[in-house]
């Protein structure tokens, strides 16, 4: 179901974007940045059992009009509406983190949206807490790509499939997650956001991870460690005691109660 011309009036105020949209790489760039700037990403409801849903609506609500954030299946599950309301066609993968050990072989937990603008195929990606593209990547191989804070490329590898890649600012290439490219419905999303939910072993629902973008910034909140991190360096960090995590989220992140 697409979203209205209103409710894209209002996911465009919510992320300050004031410009016309159109079908090009251009827009999507835009759309992608505000976005991060402006929509925490977080993981409250999840340690406080909050039950979750991925449904359209449900995700639109809790995101845009009672502007509060969300994790990955979320984030990229309200993207994804939005830009095939705006007439861009959009497949979704599944992906697995890396983090820099590719032997740590991980479960599939992230969702992805690979999207056909006028003017190419591009990754897009608003799920992710820490630095990560504030631009869509151009989804081609072996390419080394900016977003003006750090480089990144795709590459290929037999078990992964498609591997991006990431270099910041005075540090070595190093792999963030990898995808293959089985598409995936909106619905298939559930079951690994239930794992995230609702198992033990997961740490999704274990402790607060929140995390947003500012200017050249990332902020992020975890595990009660505020950090502000900018050029490949940790510009600041604290541990917030508890009585006061309720401030720094507001202040920081917008997020209230």
């Amino acid at each position: 179901m697409a979203l209205t011309k209103e409710q894209l009036a209002l996911y465009f105020q919510r992320i300050g974007y004031e410009g016309t949209p159109d079908r090009t790489s251009a827009t999507l760039g835009a759309i992608q940045e505000a976005h991060l700037n402006h929509i925490p990403y977080e993981n409250l409801d999840l340690t406080r059992g909050v039950p979750l849903s991925l449904e359209e609506g449900d995700l639109f609500e809790k995101l845009v009009t009672r502007r509060r954030g969300g994790y990955c299946f979320e984030q990229n599950g309200l993207l994804f509406s939005v830009l095939t309301s705006l007439g861009f066609p959009v497949t979704q993968y599944c992906g697995r983190f890396i983090d820099g050990e590719p032997q740590v072989i991980q479960e599939r937990r992230h969702r992805v949206l690979r999207v056909e603008a006028e003017d190419g195929v591009f990754i897009c990606d608003v799920g992710v807490y820490g630095e990560s593209p504030r631009r869509p990547l151009r989804f081609v191989a072996d390419e080394v790509q900016t977003d003006g804070i750090a480089e990144y490329r795709y590459q290929r590898d037999l078990f992964y499939g498609w591997v991006e890649c990431q270099r910041e600012k005075g540090k070595e290439w190093k792999w963030v997650y990898g995808f293959t490219q089985e598409p995936w419905l909106s619905y298939d999303f559930v079951q690994p956001s239930f794992f995230c939910e609702k198992n033990p072993a997961s740490k999704f629902n274990t402790y607060r991870q929140v995390g947003i973008f500012q200017g050249k910034a990332s902020l992020t909140y975890i595990d009660k460690v505020f950090t502000i991190y900018q050029e490949g360096k940790i510009q600041r960090r604290e541990k917030v005691p508890e009585e006061k995590s309720g401030e720094y989220l507001e202040r920081y992140f917008g997020l209230k109660g």
